[in-house]
């Protein structure tokens, strides 16, 4: 008699048991999780070329608007590795879902919100929605692929990123130019739900699910650490003088102590302190701190000088952009060879030097043309620093800290990303003399404005090629 065999079920998601399958399905579930990566990625720049529309329409301060900005950066900041270990614990698919599902719900309450105020607390859910989103992306890649393919998928992860990078600005510059539906600035975040629906459907037919170690979440942490960075960067855009901010800084460095020791006595902390005392991590913290907050508060600055100064529409905006987008994904490609860091911050100053002297010396009709050149060349420095730049600091840790160092770096990448759009924009502000988008203010007050935080932006890209400098000198040392 001959013996019947039955194969194992297999759990829900996971990848065919024939080669080619498996092979096509884990394509798929790859296209779904940087469905939603682009998502969450062009939600953050989609909205630079929107805020002067939005502070238009909501009668929106200059302040509010900023952290219309920087509360999605700030909460997707403090939040991104409580995200991961959330996936590590419950499983990174059903995270992932869940992430997905809430980021979608945020956007439809930002599109609806009928206030600044509002939709500024709408934003930070999105971002802290994005927290629990993301950081299962590269778990999930590292889970179902291994070798070539695995090479292959972070490959196509890194260009998502920089066709994110060039299609928020341009597709944030065309929803408000055809206004769909009479959505106005409000389309920019109703275009997540078609998205995050496809993107929902077939991740949840095709990602596996994986867990990793059950860490303990560090809450007390993340609260600290999200105090003390409201403390720091609410002050400044607020406005409210120069009393504001110093009682602020102290209140962060109070806040940020009492971290500190709370972390030294967490068996799972947010933060290992011992990273702290490697010196490859905290010299590649302050480069990735300087040049993300350079490049944050520039890009939504220069929106408000095109379009509030130079009278441009969203759609121009979001086109004048674009050369700098392409640019970056081009040169990122390059990023890995030896040397390009230096290279990208010698572009990158030579690019912002350019628009400080097209700002200051060239008359309003003629600026656009003048700008694309220079813009052009700060993308193209800023692919090269970007693209090797995470990789470069982590390659100088202890092995056995690498997944925490990545975690860190991360956090501070978005940190500087809402810091610069905090600081700087104060900068602008005040340089300015006048709320940024009021009638009455004249295209010289914004090249003025514009002038000194570009050369803001001039100084943390010098900073951030003598810290590169330095990283390499000591290396070769």
């Amino acid at each position: 008699m001959t013996a019947v065999t039955t194969q194992p079920s297999r759990p829900v998601g996971a990848f065919s048991t024939t080669a080619d399958a498996s092979s096509t399905r884990r394509w798929v579930a790859l296209a779904a999780v940087l469905l939603a990566t682009f998502m969450g990625l062009l939600d953050a720049s989609v909205v630079t070329v929107s805020v002067p529309s939005i502070q238009q329409d909501l009668h929106a301060s200059f302040g509010e608007v900023q952290f219309v900005s920087a509360g999605y950066t700030l909460a997707y900041a403090i939040g991104l590795v409580t995200g991961g270990r959330l996936g590590d614990r419950y499983g990174r698919r059903r995270m992932f879902l869940m992430g997905v599902v809430l980021f979608v719900l945020a956007s439809v309450a930002c599109a609806a919100a009928p206030s600044a105020s509002v939709l500024i607390a709408t934003r930070v859910a999105q971002g802290l929605a994005a927290a629990v989103m993301l950081p299962q992306v590269l778990s999930i890649v590292q889970h179902a692929f291994t070798g070539p393919a695995r090479a292959t998928a972070l490959g196509l992860y890194g260009a998502t990123i920089g066709v994110a990078s060039i299609a928020g600005q341009i597709v944030g510059g065309a929803l408000l130019s055809w206004n769909p539906l009479d959505l106005g600035w409000r389309s920019a975040f109703v275009v997540n739900v078609p998205i995050g629906a496809v993107a929902l459907v077939v991740a949840s037919r095709t990602v596996p699910e994986s867990r990793g170690a059950r860490a303990r979440l560090d809450l007390p942490g993340a609260g600290l650490l999200a105090l003390a960075l409201v403390a720091l960067l609410l002050p400044p855009v607020l406005d409210q003088g120069w009393p504001t901010v110093v009682a602020g800084l102290a209140a962060a460095v109070v806040l940020l102590t009492v971290f500190v020791r709370v972390e030294r006595r967490q068996g799972n902390p947010l933060i290992p302190m011992r990273l702290l005392t490697q010196r490859p991590l905290t010299r590649g913290l302050l480069t990735v701190l300087a040049f993300y907050a350079g490049n944050a508060g520039f890009f939504l600055l220069l929106a408000y000088h095109l379009q509030s100064g130079l009278g441009q529409s969203p759609l121009s905006s979001g086109l004048i952009f674009a050369p700098l987008g392409i640019a970056f994904a081009v040169t990122s490609l390059a990023g890995r060879r030896f040397g390009a860091l230096g290279l990208g911050t010698i572009l990158m100053a030579i690019g912002l030097a350019g628009v400080l002297a097209v700002v200051l010396t060239v008359p309003e009709g003629s600026q656009v043309g003048w700008l694309l050149p220079v813009l052009t060349l700060v993308g193209a420095g800023q692919g090269l620093v970007a693209a090797p730049l995470i990789g470069t600091v982590l390659a100088g840790v202890d092995p056995a800290d690498a997944g925490a160092a990545s975690g860190v770096l991360l956090t501070a990448t978005q940190t500087a990303n809402a810091a610069g759009v905090a600081l700087i924009g104060g900068l602008f502000a005040r340089a300015l003399g006048n709320a940024p988008g009021s009638p009455g203010v004249s295209f010289a007050m914004y090249a003025h404005a514009t002038a000194v935080t570009t050369a803001a932006a001039l100084v943390l890209t010098l900073a951030t090629g003598l810290l590169v400098r330095n990283r390499s000198g000591a290396a070769t040392a």
